[in-house]
C-alpha cells in the first residue's frame, strides 16, 4: 500500500545574487509558493466521431510568489529595485532652511536628537528700504525684529533695541521686538525626520521664515528606490515538513528574477507584509542528463 505523504512547510528562506555573495536569511515569510503555467495544444480529430487526436502540454513559465514579514532594508531594495545606503550619525550645525507655521520642516537623515531652532534674520544695515513684516537682527543681542512700518534704515544703527516686545524707530522705518531669535522646545515638536510648527507660532510666519537648525542625525540606513535593474537570485529553502515529524526538506532555485512589488503599505493597523512574485528562469550553466535547470526539491525519508 502507498504510504500517505502530507506536509506542513515552515524554514529559513536565504536570498543571494547569482553574481556571488552570501546567501542571506530574509526572515519570517508566510507564503511561498510555486505556479507552474502550461501552454496546451490541441489537434482535433477530424476524421468523425469528435474529440482530440492527439495533445501537447508545454511549459509555459514556472512564477514564484513570496510574502515576506520581515520588512529589513535589504528586503525593501530589493522589492523597490534599489539599494541600501548606511546613515552614520553625525551633527549638522546651523542648517539653513526656511519654515512655516503649520508646516512640517523635513530635516537630513532619521531620527533627529539635540534639535534646536532659531530665527535667522537678515543683519542691520544702513540706509537700506525694509518692507513691511521684514525681519533684522541687531548687531549684538539675541532678540530680533519685525518690521511694522516700511521705510529706509538710519545712517547708524539704533543704539538701544527694546525687548519687552515694544517698537524703535529706525530712520523711516519702525521695528517691532519679536523676541529671542532662538525657538523654545514648546515653540516646535521634533518628528521622526523633522520638525513641526505650529500654525499658532508667534515667530514663524505662515509665509514662510528663515530660520538655522542644529541637530544630530541617528544611525540607519537609506534605500535609495527604482534605481536599480531587476538582479537575479538564487533562492533556497531550508525547511522541515512538520507533518512528517519534522523531517528535512529543501528547494533550490537557481536562476529567480523578481518583479517590484506591487503592494506596500505604509499606514496599517496589523503587522506589514511585503508581497514578491519572481519568474524562475532556465540556468544553462547546469548541463546533464536529467539535471533540472530550474529548481531541485530534495526530502529526507
Amino acid at each position: 500500500m502507498p504510504i500517505q505523504t502530507s506536509y506542513i512547510g515552515e524554514g529559513h528562506i536565504y536570498l543571494g545574487l547569482r553574481s556571488g555573495g552570501p546567501m542571506i536569511d530574509v526572515g519570517q515569510v508566510d507564503e511561498f509558493k510555486l505556479e507552474v503555467s502550461e501552454e496546451t495544444k490541441k489537434l482535433k480529430n477530424y476524421q468523425g466521431g469528435g474529440g482530440l487526436a492527439d495533445r501537447v502540454d508545454l511549459i509555459d513559465s514556472v512564477s514564484v510568489s513570496l510574502k515576506f514579514r520581515s520588512l529589513t532594508p535589504a528586503n525593501l531594495a530589493m522589492a523597490m529595485r534599489g539599494g541600501v545606503e548606511l546613515l552614520t550619525s553625525s551633527a549638522i550645525t546651523d542648517q539653513n532652511h526656511t519654515a512655516y507655521a503649520g508646516g512640517f520642516l523635513p530635516l537630513d537623515g532619521i531620527g533627529p536628537t539635540g534639535v534646536s531652532v532659531a530665527v535667522n534674520p537678515v543683519a542691520w544695515t544702513a540706509t537700506t528700504f525694509k518692507s513691511l513684516g521684514e525681519l533684522v537682527k541687531p548687531t549684538t543681542g539675541t532678540h530680533f525684529y519685525r518690521c511694522t512700518v516700511a521705510g529706509a534704515t538710519a545712517d547708524t544703527e539704533p543704539t538701544t533695541w527694546p525687548t519687552d516686545g515694544s517698537t524703535v524707530v529706525d530712520g523711516t522705518a519702525t521695528w517691532q521686538d519679536a523676541g529671542t531669535m532662538a525657538l523654545s522646545a514648546s515653540e516646535y515638536q521634533i518628528m521622526s525626520a523633522g520638525i513641526y510648527i505650529p500654525e499658532q507660532s508667534a515667530k514663524i510666519a505662515i509665509t514662510g521664515t528663515p530660520v538655522k537648525v542644529s541637530y544630530t542625525k541617528s544611525a540607519g540606513d537609506l534605500i535609495q528606490t527604482l534605481v536599480n535593474s531587476g538582479d537575479e537570485y538564487r533562492v533556497f529553502f531550508d525547511g522541515i515538513n512538520k507533518a512528517r515529524a519534522g523531517k528535512p526538506l529543501s528547494v533550490d532555485m537557481f536562476r529567480v528574477k523578481f518583479s517590484a512589488t506591487k503592494d506596500l503599505s505604509l499606514i496599517g493597523d496589523d503587522f506589514a507584509s511585503l508581497p514578491l512574485t519572481a519568474e524562475l528562469l532556465k540556468d544553462d550553466s547546469r548541463t546533464g542528463t536529467g539535471i533540472s535547470q530550474f529548481c531541485t526539491i530534495s526530502m529526507a525519508r
